[in-house]
């Protein structure tokens, strides 16, 4: 009987070693509308909910710059919570050395999601990043060239509060685009995938691609019904991960990452942490 129980317990225990920190890559081709020639085949990756912390191992922060370098990714973007809330201090975590092997990587943009925010040194958490070689898009947007040298695509951010209750109507508002730039493909880069309606409201800013993260998919996933929970979304998350395609326009789509590390709940479930590679069409 004692050997049944201690198979099981080290079943559970490889189990539950696979589910938080075996990290899967999920790779998709899309579609972007007018991408201009010289910007098709580009490879995106996108991190997102690392959750950094004083007792994050370095050994998984290397794994994740390691399977993300294999990529060769042409830019990476990250979709917010690098850290997580209550941090004393942002130096103790590793998110200096993640942003600066980042940027070696790849030109790198990011935006802030609600821990980054809610560590309540969010002044500390844009230097680190900023001194590291990202870019931060704080309710900006910035232009990309292809291979020929002409603008072909604006990549858009938008800021993260704390408590997601005051998002501007429309959501894009704050995010200042020129007439040049509003006639170009857009990916936004936004931490909460619930608000993806919301971010079609301002068709001069409706961006072709939103990359999201925040959910965690769910954390506990069952079969045949998905994510179990969800931030801002509650039981059974509509948005929890994968692609989504907007209702009225299905040219339109939204890549919402099952992220890399986990917050107040400490344990994912049938549900292993995600790289996403998305390569433009």
């Amino acid at each position: 009987m004692i050997w049944i129980v201690v198979s099981l317990l080290i079943t559970a225990c490889v189990y539950l070693y696979v589910q938080n920190y075996l990290i899967e890559v999920s790779e998709y081709e899309i579609t972007v509308p007018k991408l201009a020639a010289a910007i098709k085949g580009k490879r995106i990756v996108h991190l997102t909910d690392l959750h950094l912390r004083s007792k994050t191992n370095k050994s998984y922060v290397e794994t994740v710059i390691s399977k993300t370098k294999a990529q060769q990714p042409d830019m990476i973007l990250l979709t917010g919570d690098l850290v997580q809330a209550g941090m004393k201090d942002l130096n103790d975590t590793l998110l200096k050395h993640f942003a600066e092997l980042c940027s070696q990587i790849a030109p790198t943009y990011a935006v802030t999601g609600n821990h980054d925010i809610g560590s309540g040194k969010q002044d500390q958490f844009k230097e680190i990043l900023t001194k590291a070689g990202v870019r931060l898009l704080d309710n900006e947007a910035e232009v990309l060239r292809g291979t020929d040298g002409k603008e072909s695509l604006v990549l858009m951010g938008l800021s993260e509060s704390r408590n997601r209750t005051n998002l501007p109507k429309p959501a894009l508002k704050h995010i200042e685009l020129s007439a040049d730039m509003e006639r170009l493909p857009k990916i936004l880069l936004a931490h909460r995938p619930e608000y993806f309606e919301e971010y079609m409201d301002d068709r001069t800013k409706a961006p072709a691609l939103v990359l999201s993260g925040h959910t965690h998919a769910g954390q506990v996933r069952v079969p045949y019904f998905g994510g179990l929970f969800a931030p801002g979304q509650g039981l059974l998350p509509q948005y929890d991960y994968g692609v989504f395609v907007y209702k009225t326009d299905r040219l339109r789509k939204m890549v919402v990452s099952r992220g890399l590390g986990n917050s107040t709940f400490p344990v994912r479930v049938n549900n292993r942490p995600e790289i996403v590679s998305i390569t433009l069409k």
